[in-house]
Order: C-alpha cells, then structure tokens, then sequence
C-alpha cells in the first residue's frame, strides 16, 4: 500500500455514539487519502475504498468467558503482524482498552498510539456488576494508556480533567468533542391546551443512563395534564434495565403515556413529532443523542452534570439528575405555561452554534500532526 496506513481494532459492530464516531473516524482518514485497516471479529458496516478489514477467526461465542482473552491475544498478534507487514507507524484506537491492544502490539516497532477516549470507563465500572475488579482494570488500562499513547483525545474539558487528576499526563491530552451534523426539523410548537405533548429520549438502556428519573418524574404529573414519553434505545446493561423500567411504569400506573420502543433506524421522523428531548444521564462523554436534537431544532432538557454543562451552559435547560421533583417542576411548567416551550427552544439554538464544525478535518490534522 502506497498510501500511509493507519491500524484500528474494534470487536463487533454495536448500535451507539461509539461506533457512530469511530466509523466516522475511518471514513474521514479514507476521504483525505490514508489507508486504514481494522482488526474485527466481523464485517463493520463502514465503507470506503481505503477502509480494509481483517476478520479474526474467533472459535469463542461472544457470551462465552473466553471470548474476550480470545480476542485480545488474536487481536494483539495480528495487529503486531500487520504493523510489520505494512510499516504502520500509527495506530488508531477509541478506549483504553483498544489502546493497550496497540501498546502491546506496536512494542519496539516505534508505533504512535492516538487514543480516543470516548467515555470515563472508570466512573462506568463503578455502576456495574463486580464494580471494584472492574475499576481496578479499567484504572489500570487508563494508567498504561496515559503513559504509551502518543496522544490521548477526550470528547470534553472535564473528562478531561478527571483523567489527568487520575491518571497524570496532562502534556498529552487534548479534546475533540462531538459535532452537529443534524438540520433543522420542521418542530411543532405546542398547543398545551389541545395537542398531546411528546416527550422523548434517545438512549441506550443501562443504569448510568438513568433512565428511572425520568419515569419517578412524569409519576408525579398531574393525571389531568396530555402527554406521552417514548423512549427510543435498546437494552445493553447486561441485567434488564429495560425489565426494571417497565415494571416501574406498570407500578407508576404509566403504561398507558411511556411507549418503550427500542433501537431505532427512524429517529429524525419520531423525534419530529415530539415537543421536548430529555437526557437525564449520570455521566456522558459527548451526547450524541443531545447534539442531534439539538441541531432538529428541539428544546432540551439534561443533566446537570459537567460534561452536559459544556454544550448547555444555561441553567434554565438543566437539572439535578438526582431530583426527580427538580424535573417534574420544569416539566410541569412545559405542560402549562404557553410560551415555555418557545423559551427552551430559544435558549437551546443559541448553545447550538460552536457545535457546527468540520469533525472530520479535525480528526485527520490530529493524525497528520501525529505523522509529521
């Protein structure tokens, strides 16, 4: 191969703002002229005339418990045979984890290791099942990674921040967060004293996601007020969020308002339908989600969390994720004053504006800094 080649590993394709940005990230290098190879256990639904796959042949079933020591012993040895073989003295990996694949591949061949870090795994270890075994490895990797990386890229300050308060090398990270790649919807104003208000969230479901907040929430509307949540994502927590959050709604008498009605490939036509987005999440990395409603022209209503802070800076669109009253009042005050959600709205488009960037020329004059 002629051109400069970039090495990726990524396991399978998986719905999400993940893979949204990484397959982002290899069209982008394959439209300014890199070659770019991924080391997968199938197919990812990413093309380009410069994108190459090499598909691992995994004997392990993806529930099995050897499917990941699998994998990373397949992954490494061939990503260290494909820097050899091509002369790649870059490689590109989103996490810790993918990164310390690349450290331990490239070892002694003078690889520079980009590492997107896309998440705070740390702080999502804490929220799962065998939390303290899974902190101490996600520490770890963040620690081998901020120590091997050329470079370390965060999608905003705090995360940011909270790395290097962690994990030291501060002269190595910097940020690219999302952008908005979403046009402006023809969203309906509400008529509180006629129309149904539409109240959405797009989202994956899983417990840092905090998706109950929203159902304790809507459980303290008055029973008089017309509306309906719908909640658009799929279960990846590992242990029925989704079971958990309809059993709350059946036991909140809210089967009737909350429609569950997971991944979908329509978003853009069911969000232009509704009349307020919700992100009620305990930690982000860049919402994607949020971005996108945003640029529909939705008003919004998040977390207030730093990571959120950054893309919504007023207060008014913001609220305690552990309040579940604090929410219910805002929402409440949608339901009732008329002009509120011409107030949200208003204030949402004006955070929209230092979104607006060209990511992909971003992302490549990180490489190409990095291969200078």
């Amino acid at each position: 191969m002629s051109a400069t080649t970039i090495l990726s590993a990524y396991y399978r394709h998986k719905h999400g703002g993940f893979t949204t940005r990484l397959y982002g990230a290899y069209r982008a290098l394959d439209a300014a002229g890199y070659q770019v190879i991924y080391v997968a256990t199938e197919k990812l639904p990413v093309e380009g005339e410069n994108i190459h796959p090499v598909i691992l042949p995994m004997r392990s079933r993806p529930n099995s418990l050897w499917y990941w020591p699998e994998f990373y012993l397949r992954a490494a040895r061939e990503l260290r045979r494909l820097t050899r073989e091509h002369r790649v003295k870059q490689h590109l990996m989103f996490s810790f984890f993918y990164a310390s694949l690349s450290i331990l591949a490239g070892r002694g061949l003078g690889v520079k290791t980009l590492t997107f870090v896309r998440g705070d795994d740390v702080f999502d270890a804490a929220k799962k099942r065998f939390a303290r075994p899974r902190i101490w490895v996600h520490s770890l990797l963040e620690k081998l990674g901020m120590r091997y990386s050329y470079q370390v890229i965060t999608t905003n300050a705090s995360m940011k921040a909270s790395i290097n308060a962690r994990s030291g090398g501060e002269h190595k990270t910097t940020s690219l967060p999302n952008h908005i790649t979403t046009q402006a919807l023809a969203i309906p104003r509400p008529n509180i004293r006629t129309d149904t208000i539409r109240i959405a969230t797009v989202s994956v479901l899983n417990p840092r996601k905090n998706l109950l907040l929203v159902l304790q929430a809507l459980r303290h509307l008055p029973t008089t007020q017309r509306w309906e949540y719908v909640l658009i994502g799929s279960d990846n927590s590992g242990k029925d969020y989704l079971g958990e959050l309809q059993a709350f709604t059946a036991q909140a008498g809210l089967t009737d308002r909350v429609q569950f009605l997971g991944w979908r490939d329509d978003v853009p036509n069911i969000l232009q339908t509704c009349h307020l987005l919700l992100l009620p999440t305990l930690h982000e990395g860049s919402p994607n989600a949020l971005l996108e409603a945003m640029g529909y022209g939705l008003p919004c209503l998040a977390s207030r969390i730093p990571e959120i802070h950054e893309v919504l800076p007023d207060d008014e669109l913001l609220f305690d994720p552990h309040d579940p009253a604090e929410l219910a009042r805002k929402l409440q005050r949608f339901l009732q004053l008329p002009g509120y959600a011409g107030v949200l709205q208003a204030k949402t488009a004006q955070c929209t504006a230092r979104y607006r960037f060209d990511w992909d020329q971003r992302l490549v004059a990180i490489v190409d800094d990095a291969n200078g």
